[in-house]
This record gives structure tokens, C-alpha cells and sequence, in this order.
């Protein structure tokens, strides 16, 4: 096996072990390692690494990490613009603020919301008026940009989740289980 495919497996361990600055280091050489042709494995390491980091409390890196996985997945060609960042670092932090636990549970929820961003971008960067805006007043502009975005929440009882914790899910009937 790949030496980075190595150091992806073990930091996966190290998360899921609630061992986080261990795990950081170890992606971190796995990110050094991967080609750089294996986007998609790239994400995945910045993906498994954003949740080190907001296990951390390091919510700015842990942003960065799934902004970035997120880019890296997203197969159509486009222009990769300020404008488009600004917009999505806002929009992702909306999203994530608004939850419970205040990260991504999965890589699929991570690539659902991008497409959400990223199909409201689509609408808001065709408005003729916000060149007229310098780019602090247009930041402004995105951030009035209300997207609903779906609220699933995997939390029992109120308790936290944290990457790696698997939660139990059981259905409560009144007949005992049975049908």
C-alpha cells in the first residue's frame, strides 16, 4: 500500500480515536505524499482533517479543510474566483453554525451542501449590479443571501457527537418491536 494511503488509514484511527493533533500530523503527511493527480483522495484526507481540527476547537482550519475537499470534488470546470470563495466560505459557515455539533457528519453531506452553495452562486453572480460594489460591499451582499438549507441532526438526547462516535439508532414502538 501507498505510504499516503498508510497515513490516511491512520489518521482515521487517530480521529476516530479522539486522538485529533495526532491525526492532523499524520493527514498532514498523507496530503504531502498523495499525487497530485488523486484529487479525490485529497479531499478525503482534507475532509477527515477539518473534523481533527473542529475536534480541536480550530474552526477557521477545520473551514479551510472542507472548503478546499469540497473544490477538489467538485468535477465541472469552472472559474474559481474570489467572488465564488468569499461567497462559499459565508454561505458554509451559515450552514455549519447553524447545526448542533457544527461540523459535516459525512463526505456526503459535505458535497449536498456544496451543490446547494454552489447552485445559489450560480443564481447571485449573474446580477448586474454587484460589480458596480467593491468586493468588502459585495461580501455584504453574499451574506444577505439566505439559502435553506436541510437541518439533519443525528443527535440522541441531546448528547454531542464527534467524528468517529457511532451513534445508535433504534425505533421506539409500542408493541414491542413487532408488527
Amino acid at each position: 500500500m501507498e505510504d499516503w494511503k498508510v497515513s490516511l488509514e491512520q489518521g482515521k484511527r487517530y480521529l476516530f480515536a479522539q486522538e485529533s493533533r495526532r491525526a492532523i500530523d499524520v493527514f498532514h503527511d498523507a496530503m504531502e505524499d498523495c499525487p497530485e493527480q488523486r484529487t479525490v483522495e485529497m479531499s478525503e484526507i482534507l475532509f477527515f482533517m477539518g473534523a481533527a481540527y473542529r475536534n480541536l476547537g480550530q474552526n477557521e482550519y477545520a473551514y479551510r479543510c472542507w472548503e478546499n475537499a469540497a473544490m477538489l470534488r467538485d468535477k465541472e470546470e469552472h472559474e474559481y474566483d474570489l467572488d465564488w470563495r468569499a461567497f462559499y466560505r459565508i454561505q458554509l459557515v451559515k450552514y455549519l453554525s447553524g447545526k448542533q455539533v457544527q461540523q459535516f457528519g459525512s463526505l456526503a453531506e459535505s458535497d449536498m451542501i456544496h451543490g446547494l452553495i454552489k447552485m445559489t452562486w450560480s443564481e447571485v453572480r449573474h446580477q448586474n449590479h454587484l460589480m458596480n460594489h467593491d468586493f468588502h460591499e459585495r461580501c455584504g451582499i453574499y451574506r444577505s443571501v439566505r439559502i435553506i438549507f436541510p437541518r439533519i441532526e443525528t443527535e440522541q438526547s441531546g448528547q454531542k457527537k464527534k467524528m468517529g462516535q457511532i451513534v445508535t439508532f433504534s425505533r421506539n414502538r409500542g408493541n414491542g418491536g413487532k408488527k
